[in-house]
């Protein structure tokens, strides 16, 4: 005996139910919400954190995965700025280790970035910019620890990582990278290979005056707010970047030991490197899921539209066959708004937001010993600013001597970091 057409009716409605449940839910996926973490094994990871950066640290584990990158860059360079440096050390090396496995430059990497970029939204791990400076800063605390070779390495995959744009190649111009890696070739006793980065920064900084043969002291001097990632359009399809806020700090002038006061060279604008490609300006455009996601919206809004007149047609004329056609259509166009629900345009607008806008580097020969750093910063008109003056000891021993310093506090305002903030389970 066959099935009774309200019966059929029943199953496919219960089925379209079904199918419109799929969709709603869709939309949500369990890695974008934070998660209860149990109370003991939070408390032993956080156990080794400076107290300052607990907070912040939790982040790690209960955000999870899927920003685990961004939550180590950030706190991780909090963590070197308050000098500990080895939860600084493992920070970036986690951080590292995940942007390696998708950003080598291997067949491998390649093969992984095929899956990872049609899934962008789920594990942060940078812009180009970013991953480049995750290796700038792995590679002051090889400097730190005078392993001259991984710090020129880590260096070298900073540069790799400028040229990275998804599966384009562009040409790096990240000139602090450059010359960091020309400098460690100079601390490690290499000059051949120094000569070979310097010259390469000279093409990019013309006007800088490279290192002498005698120099043996870095002073670095990171000013400013990081680059500001949003999502713009009316799908929020645009990824674009504005320059942090408040800034207005283009120069600094160090003294060591309170003699004659020096002005830095202003080698790196980390807002030029976000906003640009090889030089180019870029904003990125999402239109492939764009286009798609529309496309499918409008097959569904079609499919659905043709099957309800097919059943209206089928019941008024009591074309058992005829009604159930459009029951099937219609559940097709039901499954194609689920496709369509599930497809997420928007641009990822998260990022790390405690970098510096520009960094500025001073190269100088010392005598051994302990030096007293100052680094006054400047506006526009080379006027001080109130408030902006940063010292730091400094110890010339060994090779090369490095002395960091920040006008601005690596501790981020806030735990989560910009476009993570999500609803507990």
């Amino acid at each position: 005996m066959g099935i009774a057409i309200e019966t059929r009716l029943a199953l496919l409605l219960g089925i379209s139910v079904v199918v419109l449940g799929f969709a709603a839910c869709a939309t949500l996926s369990p890695r974008e919400q934070e998660v209860q973490v149990a109370p003991s094994v939070l408390s032993n990871y956080l156990a080794d954190k400076p107290e300052a950066l607990r907070e912040h640290y939790s982040m790690v584990m209960v955000q999870g995965p899927r920003n685990e990158v961004l939550n180590h860059m950030r706190s991780g360079l909090a963590a070197y700025e308050l000098g500990a440096v080895s939860v600084a050390t493992e920070s970036f090396d986690r951080a590292l280790q995940s942007i390696e496995a998708v950003y080598a430059d291997n067949p491998d990497a390649a093969k992984a970035r095929e899956l990872f970029t049609r899934e962008s939204y789920k594990d942060f791990k940078g812009e180009p910019y970013e991953r480049a400076m995750a290796y700038y800063y792995r590679g002051l605390l090889y400097m730190r620890e005078g392993d001259y070779q991984n710090a020129r390495a880590s260096f070298k995959g900073g540069i790799l990582q400028d040229a990275f744009a998804e599966e384009e190649q562009n040409r790096a111009d990240f000139a602090l990278l450059i010359f960091l890696e020309g400098w460690a070739s100079h601390c490690a006793g290499d000059p051949s290979l120094a000569r070979e980065s310097f010259a390469e920064l000279t093409k990019l900084k013309p006007d800088f005056v490279l290192p002498g043969d005698g120099h043996n002291t870095v002073v670095l001097v990171e000013t400013g707010s990081a680059p500001v990632k949003f999502a713009d359009g009316t799908k929020r399809e645009f990824l674009r970047y504005r320059r942090g806020d408040g800034v207005d700090e283009p120069r600094v002038d160090i003294e060591i030991d309170s003699g004659e006061a020096r002005t830095a060279y202003s080698m790196e604008d980390i807002f030029f490197q976000a906003s640009t490609r090889g030089g180019r300006p870029i904003d990125y455009i999402l239109a492939g899921k764009v286009n798609f996601k529309e496309g499918t919206e409008t097959a569904g809004r079609v499919l659905k539209t043709v099957g309800f007149a097919t059943m209206a047609a089928g019941l008024s004329s009591r074309n058992n066959y005829a009604t159930l056609a459009g029951g099937a259509v219609t559940i097709f166009g039901l499954v194609a708004d689920g496709i369509a629900a599930a497809v997420r345009p928007e641009a990822d607008a998260r990022y790390w937001d405690n970098l510096p806008d520009q960094i500025h580097v001073l190269s100088l020969a010392l005598d051994p010993g302990p030096h007293a750093v100052q680094a006054r910063v400047l506006d526009g008109s080379a006027n001080p600013i109130e408030g902006l003056v940063r010292t730091a000891a400094l110890d010339v021993s060994g090779k090369c001597a490095l002395a960091w310093l920040r006008s601005r506090t690596a501790l981020p305002t806030d735990v989560r970091a910009p476009g993570t903030i999500t609803q507990p389970k």
